[in-house]
């Protein structure tokens, strides 16, 4: 379904060239009105080292219909890899952008993840930011989200949207594994976005994100997230030297 972008590949993960407006406009609301089935990936440096270490969600990925870059180190390691990506497109802002286009548009939303707190209150806020929202439905992340009677509940209820906040491998996992029973719907992991959505962390202000510092105020905010920083800072140490070594290898040549 992503024969309409240009890719970018890193690491065996091809991430589709788009901006957040252009997936929208061209991808989502158009499946949305035409009820459409699609599988959306948002991936971060962490993400991709997932993946290399676990090919069987490695595989699940590739299988999906569009994978975003969500973390500015994908942009980044894209442009150093002379395959510039047009900008980051993260998870949170797809979801709340599809929120309120659900809300306006008459689009059933159903929530799947996070504590049963964090769950409760994202819908409360959502259903409150984006007035005339549809919820068919929400599981908390705790339950048993892969049994028969819940996976069941979530087909019953017909959803447009299915919100997906299990954390990663755990929520494409699910996707992949349920996705051929629905006759319908945008399917999209995102992560933490219902922790943020629910108010119970704080997502990053505008400097820290444009200074590509969120991954510093989340941990922060959340020091338990150290190991996946280590990773971040893993991914990025694959990738500049990498880099370094092709322009000497180029400059080299363009001078003989």
């Amino acid at each position: 379904m992503s024969s309409h972008y240009s890719t970018v590949p890193i690491m065996g993960i091809h991430f589709i060239d788009t901006t957040l407006d252009g997936f929208l406009r061209q991808t989502i609301y158009p499946a949305l009105k035409h009820e459409d089935k699609c599988f959306i990936v948002t991936a971060n440096p962490e993400f991709l080292m997932t993946t290399r270490d676990n090919p069987k969600f490695k595989a699940i990925v590739q299988s999906a219909d569009y994978v975003l870059p969500d973390g500015i180190g994908i942009v980044n390691a894209a442009n150093m890899l002379g395959t510039p990506l047009q900008e980051r497109v993260s998870g949170f802002d797809v979801s709340q952008a599809m929120l309120e286009h659900a809300a306006q548009n008459g689009y059933r939303v159903f929530f799947i993840g996070a504590s049963e707190d964090s769950n409760e209150k994202a819908v409360h806020n959502a259903m409150e930011k984006y007035p005339g929202l549809i919820v068919a439905g929400r599981q908390d992340g705790y339950c048993d989200v892969f049994s028969e009677d819940k996976v069941a509940e979530v087909v019953r209820s017909e959803p447009d949207i299915v919100l997906v906040a299990l954390g990663m491998v755990r929520q494409e996992r699910w996707i992949n594994d349920n996705i051929d029973r629905f006759d319908k719907g945008i399917f999209i992991g995102v992560g933490g976005t219902f922790d943020v959505m629910s108010g119970n962390i704080r997502r990053a202000p505008d400097t820290w994100i444009r200074l590509q510092l969120e991954w510093l105020y989340r941990l922060i905010q959340e020091p338990k997230r150290i190991i996946r920083v280590l990773k971040t800072a893993q991914f990025m140490v694959m990738h500049v030297p990498l880099v370094h070594r092709i322009k000497r290898t180029f400059s080299k040549k363009s001078r003989t």
